[in-house]
């Protein structure tokens, strides 16, 4: 990250998470979702969004937390990195706002070894405690992520 980094927050299984700007493309309402047969459980289904189908994830089983079971009032972020496009589910998308990189520390032992690869910085939040910076390439360019094509 830069001297500054602004981020948008966004909850996933009762913890909070910053995704950088710079990949948030648009946040929406839940649309309506075709599932698709014989896929991971990390993938909801496809969603149309102007004429292209968007897969819709939901990164809680990436991060080796608890699957996100979809609720009418859930959010998605359409996300883009590196070429490559999904819808994330998330269950509210909080605010906007600007970190200083003396906010962000190195995470280290006190978080969660699954979480480590896919975060890029913790920060201490008086009103929302631990949020995670997640490394959006590394989520995009996962095993769990990247089975299915979506570019």
């Amino acid at each position: 990250m830069e001297n500054e980094a602004r981020v948008s927050l966004i909850k996933l299984a009762d913890q909070y998470f910053a995704i950088e700007i710079k990949y948030i493309h648009e946040v929406l309402p839940l649309p309506q979702i075709t599932r698709l047969p014989n896929v991971e459980k990390q993938f909801l289904g496809v969603f149309n969004l102007r004429g292209k189908i968007v897969p819709l994830i939901d990164i809680s089983p990436v991060l080796k937390l608890n699957p996100l079971e979809m609720r009418p009032e859930y959010f998605v972020v359409y996300c883009v990195v590196n070429g490559k496009y999904a819808g994330i589910l998330a269950e509210k998308v909080l605010e906007m706002r600007d970190l200083e990189t003396e906010q962000l520390h190195v995470p280290g032992t006190e978080v969660n070894p699954d979480l480590l690869p896919y975060i890029s910085a913790i920060y201490e939040d008086n009103q929302y405690g631990t949020i995670y910076v997640l490394d959006m390439v590394s989520i995009f360019e996962s095993a769990e992520v990247n089975k299915y094509r979506f570019e």
